[in-house]
């Protein structure tokens, strides 16, 4: 009896050791499982947190005739004025978007997909082939919402003075259209000076004649803020171009202000083959009274030119600057 109940012991303690392993066992292979499963939960959680921002982001967002910011801006791609006209209507909550869409970059992962729809199951090509589709043509549109939305922030004024760094930016872009509604931009919203007429004056040599021009004209509304371009606008004054010659000489009346080297410069632009840019000059010099007197000869001798509105922007310059020079005599 006292073997047996021995057996029966060590049996119960034998099963008790290999329960506890057998236990110690699927806790291991369970605990090695859940990582996986942690991550599976935790990846479709970020997963719902992100959809649930863009949702949040989507009601969030303005609207204008029932349609959102969002959709309007991806109109600008179709060159459509009413989609300026909402974008303009709905206000500063428009900023930030038309930035976003300024800085838009084309998706580099379009060809991976082609490849990737071309060798896709049979079942999914067409689904895949018509979303390609539809890309494809949202991406073609791309540099046309990028200069709407450049266009559009300009006529923000400054409200739109956060878009500054973004604009500046644009002006090194290839593309010609958005460098110059950039440049147009930056000197309708008033942005920051430092950082916008440095890159408006390196924009005077830009290989694109209508930027060329738009950069002289954002550089005029400046006015004597943008005094360190004078240099690269009286060079300009040279341009191929007689409208970028014409631009330059009104900016440099805006800008040229107590330099002498304007005056000069914008004397020897009254005699420049084309007709307006001899009337801007003349009008530039008008604007620098009574800085202009030492101009005072050549803006008579103009007085004669063949041109009609050449003769009568010079007979305004020599009024104002002799105007001036008796109000500053009188003083004395």
């Amino acid at each position: 009896m006292v073997e047996l109940y021995w057996h029966r012991a060590a049996s119960s303690k034998l099963f008790s050791a290999v329960s506890g392993q057998m236990k110690t066992l699927n806790a291991k292979r369970e605990a090695r499982r859940d990582p996986p499963r942690l991550t599976k939960l935790a990846a479709w959680m970020s997963l719902a947190v992100a959809l649930a921002g863009v949702l949040v982001w989507r009601l969030r967002e303005p609207v204008c005739q029932g349609r959102t910011v969002s959709a309007w801006i991806e109109e600008l791609g179709d060159n459509s004025s009413a989609a300026a006209r909402a974008l303009r209507e709905i206000g500063p909550g428009a900023v930030a978007p038309l930035i976003q869409a300024l800085e838009r970059k084309p998706a580099g992962w379009l060809k991976a997909y082609a490849i990737v729809a071309v060798h896709s199951p049979r079942f999914l090509k067409p689904t895949l082939a018509n979303r390609y589709s539809d890309i494809a043509r949202r991406e073609s549109r791309l540099p046309r919402v990028r200069a709407a939305a450049a266009q559009v922030l300009g006529d923000f004024g400054p409200d739109a003075g956060m878009a500054t760094p973004a604009l500046v930016k644009a002006l090194g872009d290839t593309n010609a259209t958005l460098r110059l509604h950039a440049a147009f931009a930056l000197g309708k919203i008033g942005a920051t000076p430092e950082l916008a007429v440095p890159a408006l004056a390196g924009l005077l040599g830009d290989r694109n004649e209508e930027v060329r021009m738009y950069a002289a004209i954002a550089l005029k509304k400046f006015g004597t803020q943008a005094a360190a371009a004078v240099p690269a606008l009286i060079a300009t004054l040279k341009d191929p171009g007689w409208q970028v010659r014409d631009r330059s000489a009104l900016a440099l009346g805006a800008a040229g202000q107590h330099q002498t080297s304007v005056v000069s410069a914008l004397e020897e632009a009254l005699r420049d083959e084309h007709r307006f840019v001899r009337s801007s000059a003349a009008t530039a010099l008008a604007a620098l009274a009574p800085q202009a007197k030492s101009a005072r000869v050549a803006l008579q001798n103009a007085r004669y030119d063949p041109d009609a509105e050449v003769r009568y922007s010079a007979g305004l310059a020599v009024s104002r600057i002799d105007s001036e020079a008796g109000a500053q005599a009188d003083l004395k």
